[in-house]
């Protein structure tokens, strides 16, 4: 699956540190996420220039090249959003069927997390990026969770509006993909909706939203900036969880909204979760 010529650099990513810089990143995150799956008990087999993993009951596509090895690292491996299931749990007595919104999917890594820890929940997954949009089909499907996970290729805005991709945040690799609204110089042939959370529930015939991820690359500013004009939002959301990257959105800000409309504010790592107190 691997070309001869990654094969040998691969190689010599094994040698003295000097070398090291001979090979790609992307090839060392492979190497070493792989060893740490198959240490973990996973099995790695290739299909069509992936690399498939089946893992805890679960299949995953990886595409080589791809950040889709630190997503599963984070996500799969290191069970980065365990905290914020476990305190779903502890404060949701019927946290079997839930509404959940995935906001900035990805490849449905943690869609399908939730949906082992959420069973007979409905998971909608927003990713507006095309390809990674396909790699989320991808693994839906190989889970045989279509009807349970819906996939949306959109994103979540503060209001209905067209958008495009935006490949110049962080390392504008697959994980790190975020969106501005288009202008009259923006292709039509790249156009992406973003849709409001209002319009999400309309398109999705949900009433309301037990737990509201979201990890959109900086694009939670312009949510909350809308959010703050009107408290009707914060009474759709019983939970919510937030990454919130400070380059670009005010921390302090989206805390002090969240308080302001009853919601209890826990930091855990990096991701910021919140409980509706007049809903829990």
């Amino acid at each position: 699956m691997l070309t001869t010529k990654e094969k040998v650099l691969l190689l010599v990513s094994k040698l003295p540190w000097r070398f090291k810089k001979l090979c790609p990143g992307y090839l060392r995150e492979l190497d070493k996420i792989c060893v740490k799956i198959i240490k973990q008990g996973g099995i790695i087999t290739t299909f069509h220039g992936k690399l498939k993993v089946e893992f805890q009951g679960f299949k995953y596509n990886l595409r080589v090249g791809s950040t889709d090895f630190l997503v599963f690292d984070q996500v799969i491996l290191e069970k980065e959003y365990q905290p914020i299931v476990d305190l779903v749990k502890a404060r949701n007595k019927n946290f079997s069927k839930l509404n959940i919104i995935d906001a900035g999917a990805n490849v449905g890594f943690t869609s399908l997390f939730f949906s082992e820890e959420f069973e007979n929940s409905i998971i909608v997954s927003l990713e507006p990026d095309q390809n990674n949009f396909i790699a989320l089909n991808d693994n839906i499907s190989i889970n045989n969770k279509i009807g349970k996970i819906i996939p949306m290729q959109a994103g979540i805005w503060g209001k209905d509006a067209e958008m495009v991709l935006d490949n110049t945040f962080r390392d504008g690799r697959e994980w790190a993909k975020s969106l501005v609204e288009a202008n009259e110089s923006s292709s039509v042939d790249f156009l992406i909706r973003g849709y409001s959370l209002q319009t999400i529930l309309l398109k999705t015939a949900l009433e309301k939203i037990d737990l509201l991820k979201i990890d959109i690359e900086g694009g939670e500013k312009n949510l909350f900036d809308e959010w703050s004009l009107s408290d009707e939002v914060f009474k759709l959301i019983k939970f919510i969880a937030i990454e919130i990257h400070d380059e670009i959105a005010d921390r302090n800000f989206i805390n002090k909204l969240l308080i302001s409309n009853n919601f209890e504010i826990i930091e855990i790592g990096e991701t910021t979760f919140g409980v509706n107190k007049n809903l829990v």
